[in-house]
């Protein structure tokens, strides 16, 4: 549905300052600018939910996330997007 992705797009982008800051506190020895764009923006979304969106529960979050890192990321990406979000949910909501 259009107007949902829109809708979310448009709320991931009012927190990309937060979930971009979390992605660089875990992301140790990985600058943001060095981490590809699809992964970037796939840890932007599920960090997004995991964080701030309480009708998605974690472990849907990180399985999507590590689901789309698989079909659109390089290579193994995936492991690293888990990597990150295994992290997150460490730190909790």
């Amino acid at each position: 549905d259009i107007k949902y992705i829109k809708s979310k797009a448009m709320l991931v982008r009012s927190r990309q300052a937060e979930t971009d800051s979390i992605i660089s506190e875990l992301s140790k020895g990985w600058k943001l600018e060095r981490i590809g764009g699809v992964e970037r923006n796939i840890l932007r979304l599920a960090i997004y939910e995991i964080k701030f969106d309480e009708d998605i529960p974690l472990s849907v979050a990180i399985n999507e996330a590590v689901e789309l890192a698989k079909t659109f990321g390089r290579d193994e990406s995936y492991s690293f997007v888990n990597a990150i979000l295994s992290n997150v949910k460490k730190v909790g909501k």
